[in-house]
């Protein structure tokens, strides 16, 4: 059998006030006596006032709520402003001791960033115009913090390698691979300033007849030398 009364207590309240005139009409053939029904009306009124007092409460909090946020927020932000003036104050100032009186923390003095990353995931292409292509990942290598790659190469007979190019992306291509050039190995060096990071490993590039750099090359095999 499904319960007569509702599950809310705001639906009970309701589904009461709808009644009681009747059962307060109808007592005695309900099966009720009158002190019955009025003892009972008493409290669904009692339940009433209480529900509309809690709303009321409610509603008050949730006012005072968004008035504390408010106010807060607001104290917060001038409460910055005034900050950002005691320190431009004690820069300007050259004095130390305002932040002391203040009692506002002294600003740290700002870490190195560091060297980028070691150059992985080399990779090599040709270009349409036959060039070669080197791609790579880094980390902490964004191009804003001054960051940039220097490349070196060694062509096949040569005994060290020379620097060709250096570039702020994690890409560069070499159009400068002379004719006939049976071979060539490339270094990637991550730099920041005077800050110089891991080199990449060697990259090996074997080529097939004639080489790259404007030969009409279609292919080339690779390998990578650690």
């Amino acid at each position: 059998m499904a319960p007569v009364l509702p599950d809310t207590r705001l639906d009970t309240i309701q589904w009461f006030e709808a009644r009681i005139a009747d059962w307060t009409a109808n007592a005695a053939a309900i099966g009720l006596t009158g002190e019955q029904v009025t003892a009972f009306s008493g409290q669904i009124t009692t339940a009433r006032t209480s529900y509309d007092a809690a709303q009321s409460a409610r509603a008050t909090s949730k006012a005072a709520t968004t008035s504390f946020y408010n106010d807060t927020d607001a104290m917060r932000d001038t409460g910055a402003d005034l900050i950002k003036a005691i320190k431009a104050f004690a820069a300007t100032s050259d004095n130390p001791n305002v932040y002391a009186l203040a009692q506002v923390p002294m600003p740290a003095d700002p870490s190195p960033i560091g060297a980028p990353g070691q150059p992985t995931e080399v990779s090599i292409s040709l270009t349409s115009s036959g060039y070669l292509s080197l791609k790579w990942k880094a980390d902490n290598a964004a191009p804003s913090s001054g960051a940039y790659f220097v490349v070196q190469r060694k062509l096949a007979g040569e005994t060290s390698f020379t620097t060709v190019g250096d570039t702020g992306e994690k890409s560069f291509v070499d159009a400068s691979v002379p004719l006939g050039t049976t071979s060539a190995a490339y270094i990637i060096t991550p730099r920041r300033g005077s800050q110089t990071g891991t080199a990449s490993n060697q990259l090996i590039v074997q080529f097939g007849v004639g080489g790259a750099g404007g030969a009409g090359e279609s292919s080339a095999s690779l390998s990578i030398a650690a």
